[in-house]
């Protein structure tokens, strides 16, 4: 093996670990959602959906890209890890006093005085936050996302076990309130027994990386900012238990598409930055963005079509609102996991100011459009719908800047998106024709369900040998299959 085919293959093998690892901490996720939308009610969701969109908003500020600018450099010195975790402790310290100093505020925007204890209690998270050990960017940086995942994955089964025990006993939302707050408190302590760097108190290198980070920053605001704006809205508009049939749909369908292209997102970025200039990786791009569609695609448009059975399974009759909500939220949110690679790319090809106006540029649009839409007495349907065709617009839009910095083909990389998504969306037409089998919920969700993963399949292998059979994503997967079975 060559050594450029064996550093290939350290890349696939650290994405199928991220993927991986994802998956993991996305089951748990999921099985906290169901066993606690069985223990608590909408009205409880609705209370901490409201409380963590401001915390989210807050929280925003202190993504200033430090790990980012710390990817991209190829040799770091201590004092690069320690200003980056100086920076993180004092910028964490002062957004948790802001958020002591909001909640009031925020109850009040609100109309429910529940969410004011909960933000004081959410404002504890920040200060475990802002001591993580800086230590742990070494992880991404040599693909070692086994230790990663080690690490997040007994955080996130503690809190859930803490979580779920709180629920049975209290019945109420402060189980959610704690679980969170114990996972922050694990995840910090994790941080220092897994990875022995000891960081110092240092700004030396402050100037190096603020002036790379501070782009980065108002990317990954403004997308945090773009994740809320519907939720805020709905929640301004709507009762406390429509806002938790809101929060929930947008929670599953993000573990089911965003999360899992933010894990590959971890590789693609230290790919990208390692991987020579960026006007020479218009086709290795295109072909990324190709693959990350072929994931999240299917299971945007798969949700959508098993919206009413998923729900009604997995969190009970009590959440049927939700199911009407969760269609357009799905697919939206497969839309912005494409589009998250975009920005994630730009930032690793040295184009963060670009990546930054793209993203805030993409708030503005959803702003203007949901409250629009809002003031118009639209429902939180048309809310959704609203978001799903910003996303829609977001995403070509991205795709041509991205084509034209990397010297790509505009029209290659639209075809390499639209061809996962044309065919998931052939297979939800197909899924939401099917006529009822059974009386069972479970067992339509499933046939339904298995149905729709092999039409997806074989349209997608249908488009694209109409397409010629391109060197694209879906060739790429055949060479890697190919020479899995060949070893075997």
């Amino acid at each position: 093996m060559s050594k450029g085919e064996s550093a290939q293959v350290g890349v696939y093998r650290g994405a199928a670990v991220a993927v991986a690892m994802t998956w993991v901490l996305r089951a748990i996720g999921l099985v906290s959602v169901f066993v606690l939308a069985r223990l608590l009610t909408p009205a409880d969701f609705g209370v901490v959906g409201l409380a963590m969109t401001a915390v989210a908003l807050v929280e925003t500020f202190s993504y200033l890209g430090m790990k980012q600018a710390l990817l991209r450099m190829e040799k770091l010195e201590r004092d690069y890890y320690d200003t980056a975790w100086t920076i993180q402790i004092v910028m964490f310290v002062l957004l948790a006093a802001v958020l002591f100093v909001i909640a009031g505020p925020a109850a009040a925007f609100f109309a429910e005085p529940r969410v004011e204890p909960v933000i004081y209690a959410l404002s504890l998270r920040f200060l475990m936050l802002g001591a993580m050990n800086i230590g742990i960017v070494e992880f991404e940086r040599d693909f070692a996302f086994g230790r990663d995942l080690k690490m997040k994955g007994t955080a996130r089964i503690v809190s859930f076990f803490v979580t779920v025990g709180l629920a049975l006993w209290l019945r109420s939302y402060w189980a959610l309130v704690a679980g969170m707050i114990v996972q922050s408190l694990i995840l910090m302590v994790l941080s220092y027994t897994m990875q022995p760097y000891r960081p110092r108190l240092s700004l030396a290198r402050r100037a190096e990386l603020l002036g790379v980070s501070l782009w980065i920053f108002a990317g990954a605001a403004a997308q945090v900012f773009y994740s809320q704006v519907e939720r805020l809205t709905v929640g301004r508009v709507a009762d406390t238990g429509t806002v938790g049939a809101f929060s929930v749909s947008k929670d599953v369908a993000n573990i089911l598409t965003q999360e899992i292209a933010m894990a590959l997102n971890r590789v693609t970025y230290v790919t990208t930055a390692r991987n020579g200039a960026f006007t020479e990786q218009g086709r290795r791009i295109a072909r990324s963005l190709g693959g990350y569609a072929m994931m999240a695609a299917p299971m945007g448009l798969g949700l959508a079509a098993v919206s009413e059975q998923f729900i009604r399974v997995f969190l009970g009759e009590q959440w049927g609102a939700a199911a009407v909500l969760v269609a357009p939220i799905a697919v939206g949110t497969a839309l912005i996991a494409v589009f998250r690679l975009i920005a994630s790319s730009l930032q690793a090809g040295g184009h963060e100011r670009v990546s930054g106006l793209l993203c805030l540029g993409a708030l503005a649009a959803m702003v203007i459009a949901v409250v629009t839409v809002a003031a118009n007495g639209g429902s939180p349907l048309a809310i959704a719908q609203t978001g799903l065709a910003v996303s829609a617009a977001q995403l070509l839009l991205g795709l041509a800047i991205i084509s034209h910095l990397s010297r790509g083909s505009v029209f290659g990389a639209i075809v390499a998106v639209a061809r996962p998504f044309l065919a998931a969306a052939a297979m939800y037409g197909l899924v939401i024709s099917l006529p009822e089998l059974s009386t069972s919920l479970l067992v339509e969700l499933i046939w339904r369900a298995g149905v729709g993963a092999a039409s997806y399949a074989a349209m997608l292998w249908l488009l694209w040998f109409i397409s010629g059979r391109p060197d694209s994503s879906e060739a790429e997967f055949l060479r890697v299959a190919g020479r899995n079975l060949r070893r075997r």
